[in-house]
């Protein structure tokens, strides 16, 4: 399954300007641009995972009264 690259690249200017003189459209040939860095190196966040925590202690808190 391909990964959507949220944080544009480094390189990206605006649409149509790139640093390295490419056709930048970050949507679709900026992603696949085989130059591309992200500008800040962003931790992906598992929201399933928050979700079941914060599940898992709103149980706890229950239970305790």
């Amino acid at each position: 399954m391909a990964r959507y690259r949220e944080v544009p690249c480094k390189f990206y200017i605006a649409l149509e300007q790139c640093k390295k003189g490419r056709q930048a459209i970050h949507r679709t040939y900026c992603q696949h641009c085989d130059k591309y860095e992200p500008r800040v190196k962003v931790k992906s966040l598992n929201r399933k995972k928050q979700g079941l925590d914060r599940s898992r202690m709103k149980d706890r808190l229950k239970t305790e009264d």
